[in-house]
C-alpha cells in the first residue's frame, strides 16, 4: 500500500467515525389507544454519549391528551425534571449531568411520558427550541423524530342529499351554485358568532379548525359529520359523541374530506356506530340503526328511504320517487322547522346575497322561494336526534 492510498483510507475511516459519533436521535413513539385509556409514550435515544445537559419541549393537543407525569426513566437520567406548560400545551423536560464528567445514555428508552387519552388524534412534536449538549457545552446536532397518539383509524363512506340544493328529475344530483359563485368559505362554518338567528346554542355548533386551500370539485356545501357510540338510536345522546369533523358534500351526495376522499376518523365503537349529518340550514338527521362496517370501513346511504333516519318522515322528505333527503328550513339550528326560522332567520337576511344561513335553497339569494317553497312547506318537521 503506497503512502497516498494509506492517507486516503485513513481519511475515509476518520470521516466514517465522525459520522457514526454524531448520529444522535431523539424519537417519540407512535401510539394507538382507546379513548379514556392511560397510556405511555416513550422517548428513545440513540448515540447520546458524553452528555452534559438536555432541554426538551414536546407539544401536543390538550383536547386529545392529559399529561400525568413521567415514568420508567433510565438510571442515567434519574435527575430529570419535568413540568406541564399550558399554552401551547407542552411538556418540558430538563436534565443536567450530576457528576464531574459527561454521561453516556444507553440506546433505547430514555423515559415514558404518561397521558390519559381522551380520543381523537394528535401529533407529539419536539419544539424547535429543544437542545442537547455534550459535557463541554457544545450543542449536539440531534435529529428529532416526532410521534403521535390516536385511536384506530376508521373510514366512513356516506351518501346524503340536501332538499334545498336538489335538482328535481336528476335521480340524485344537487346544484353547486355556492361553489360556482366562489361563495363557499375556506374555513368550516359551524362556529359562527352567537346568537345565531336568535339561538345562543345552535345544535350543530362546532369549534373545529377544518379548512381547505382548494374546495373540492363538485362541492355543494360544508356539512358536519358526527359519530356516536350507542346500542340503539334512543341511547345515542350527546353524551355518546366519540368524533366529529366538518366535511364537504359533493353534488352526487358523497361526503368527502378536503382532498375529495372518504373522511377518516380516529375513534372506536364499543356499542354501535351512529352517524349524524348536520347542515347549517337543513334539519339534522341520524342513522336509524348502527352503521355496519368491516375492517375499519363503514358505509351508509341515507338517500334510499325514510327508514334510514331516526324519526323517519317526521324529520325527512322524499325528493322524488325513491329518493330522500334532508328537509330544508331549520335556519336557527334548533332541530325543528317552525315560525322562528321565518321570523328570526329568513326575515333577518331577506333580499341579501352570498353565503347566508337563510338561503335555504343554496342559490346565493335569500328571497321568497326560500320561505314559501321550503321553510313554510316543511313547517313542523322535527329532527329525530336525541339530545
Amino acid at each position: 500500500m503506497n503512502q497516498t492510498t494509506a492517507i486516503l483510507l485513513f481519511l475515509l475511516m476518520s470521516i466514517g467515525g465522525i459520522q457514526k459519533s454524531t448520529a444522535q436521535t431523539a424519537t417519540l413513539g407512535d401510539i394507538i389507544a382507546n379513548p379514556g385509556e392511560d397510556i405511555l409514550v416513550p422517548i428513545d435515544f440513540t448515540g447520546m454519549t458524553n452528555l452534559g445537559s438536555l432541554t426538551l419541549f414536546i407539544l401536543f393537543d390538550e383536547n386529545v391528551l392529559i399529561f400525568n407525569g413521567i415514568t420508567n426513566v433510565v438510571p442515567e437520567g434519574s435527575s430529570t425534571f419535568y413540568n406541564y406548560i399550558p399554552d401551547p400545551s407542552s411538556v418540558g423536560l430538563s436534565w443536567i449531568a450530576p457528576g464531574s464528567s459527561g454521561v453516556d445514555f444507553p440506546n433505547g428508552k430514555y423515559l415514558d411520558l404518561q397521558f390519559t387519552f381522551l380520543g381523537g388524534a394528535t401529533d407529539l412534536t419536539f419544539a424547535p427550541y429543544c437542545e442537547i449538549t455534550d459535557w463541554d457545552g457544545i450543542v449536539l446536532p440531534v435529529t428529532y423524530v416526532n410521534g403521535s397518539v390516536s385511536a384506530s383509524a376508521v373510514t366512513f363512506n356516506i351518501d346524503v342529499l340536501l332538499e334545498g340544493a336538489y335538482q328535481y328529475g336528476s335521480g340524485g344530483a344537487m346544484g353547486t351554485d355556492l361553489l360556482d359563485a366562489g361563495n363557499i368559505p375556506a374555513n368550516q362554518p359551524y362556529n359562527p358568532g352567537l346568537p345565531y338567528f336568535g339561538n345562543n346554542n345552535p345544535a350543530w355548533y362546532y369549534a373545529g379548525t377544518e379548512s381547505a386551500v382548494t374546495i373540492p370539485t363538485g362541492t355543494v356545501d360544508w356539512v358536519l359529520v358526527q359519530l356516536r357510540d350507542a346500542s340503539t338510536a334512543g341511547e345515542a345522546t350527546g353524551a355518546t359523541i366519540v368524533a366529529q369533523k366538518a366535511c364537504f358534500l359533493l353534488s352526487n351526495g358523497s361526503v368527502v374530506n378536503n382532498e375529495g376522499n372518504n373522511p377518516v376518523f380516529y375513534t372506536s365503537f364499543s356499542e354501535g356506530a351512529f352517524v349524524i349529518i348536520w347542515h347549517r340550514n337543513h334539519l339534522s338527521i341520524m342513522s336509524s340503526v348502527p352503521v355496519s362496517g368491516f375492517g375499519g370501513s363503514y358505509t351508509y346511504n341515507f338517500t334510499t328511504g325514510a327508514g334510514k333516519v331516526a324519526g323517519g318522515v317526521a324529520g325527512y322528505v322524499e325528493l322524488e320517487s325513491g329518493v330522500w333527503g334532508m328537509a330544508a328550513g331549520d335556519l336557527n339550528a334548533d332541530k325543528i322547522i317552525n315560525i322562528n326560522d321565518k321570523v328570526l332567520g329568513w326575515e333577518t337576511d331577506a333580499a341579501s346575497q352570498g353565503y347566508s344561513g337563510a338561503d335555504a335553497n343554496l342559490d346565493i339569494q335569500v328571497n321568497n322561494p326560500d320561505k314559501n317553497e321550503l321553510i313554510l312547506q316543511n313547517d313542523g318537521k322535527i329532527s329525530g336526534i336525541p339530545d
